[in-house]
């Protein structure tokens, strides 16, 4: 949003083309953020309910070393007075460690002229205008953390494409050497055994801060497997229907069903660049103004033995 000087006071432009104090085609472009108004911006995409518990990294450029050592144990050591380090010291920050590298994603939304008139008087209006950008990225951003498999944005159609913008946590972990594949059949052997057979093939160096990632419908199965009630039991990470063999369950929507990802959850990381673009216009026959949201973003998983993935 921008603000601009009438009769000598400063308004933002949005809410003067919704009070008709000027014309949609005066309606200036944007262009690269501001460092606060992108701050900002990131800040709000970090405050998703999911986003907050992973490893969320700020990217001055679009590639960046990530060492989440916070999940790994045993860091201490005692080097002699008189000797350097060998690189067995530095807790094998080159193993546990990862690369982000950004690739570029668009966001097109669309503020119709009906919608800005109809709201002239909504004194909340420019805070709804960004909240509804925020969450628009917010969703597909995680969205394509869980199911991204590739990253060449090729596709028969829109929904091919974005699977393929990046790839998400799950297809790093189906590509990773050491991280271990389990073979899950929950139809015929039940989630109880399922979920055993991921959490006895986890590093047993990880496995006290590791979670269970899965579909809510397929923790609602799981809990119905253990004939726990359903109906006004709380689904949150205290209660019994959430956690297996005292290690939490978290569900998410998002999560592709029949999939089962044991990990530490600050061991998935997700990042974006701080350069973000917003750019708009005003399009007259079509009485809409377009705003392109234009960022880079990246995902990895910091740790690869310290996940198990199950499908």
């Amino acid at each position: 949003m921008s603000l601009i000087t009438i009769n000598g006071q400063q308004i933002d432009d949005i809410v003067a083309v919704s009070k008709g104090m000027i014309d949609a085609a005066d309606l200036r472009n944007g262009g690269e953020l501001k460092p606060q108004a992108a701050s900002r911006l990131i800040s709000m995409l970090f405050k998703d309910r999911f986003l907050s518990k992973i490893t969320t990294e700020r990217m001055s450029r679009l590639t960046k070393d990530v060492d989440v050592l916070d999940i790994m144990r045993r860091q201490l050591v005692r080097v002699p007075q008189g000797t350097d380090p060998d690189a067995g010291n530095f807790g094998d920050a080159a193993e546990f460690g990862c690369k982000l590298t950004a690739l570029d994603v668009q966001l097109f939304p669309t503020l119709t002229l009906d919608f800005l008139r109809e709201n002239k008087d909504n004194p909340n209006l420019l805070k709804e205008i960004e909240t509804g950008f925020n969450t628009r990225l917010t969703t597909d951003l995680v969205d394509l953390g869980f199911n991204g498999i590739a990253d060449d944005a090729a596709g028969a159609n829109r929904e091919a494409k974005f699977i393929r913008l990046n790839k998400g946590w799950l297809q790093i972990m189906r590509e990773a050497d050491n991280t271990p594949k389990i073979d899950i059949d929950p139809a015929t052997d039940g989630w109880i055994a399922s979920l055993r057979s991921i959490m006895d093939a986890s590093d047993t160096r990880f496995r006290s801060s590791s979670v269970f990632l899965m579909n809510e419908a397929d923790a609602d199965d799981y809990a119905r497997e253990l004939n726990a009630p359903i109906t006004g039991t709380a689904m949150n990470a205290d209660s019994p229907l959430r956690r297996f063999e005292g290690k939490p369950i978290v569900a998410h929507s998002d999560m592709p069903r029949g999939s089962v990802a044991f990990t530490p959850l600050k061991n998935l990381v997700y990042g974006v660049s701080t350069d973000v673009r917003r750019d708009r216009s005003y399009h007259s026959r079509k009485r809409v103004l377009e705003y392109i949201f234009d960022m880079a973003v990246d995902y990895e998983v910091a740790v690869k033995q310290a996940a198990v993935l199950g499908e």
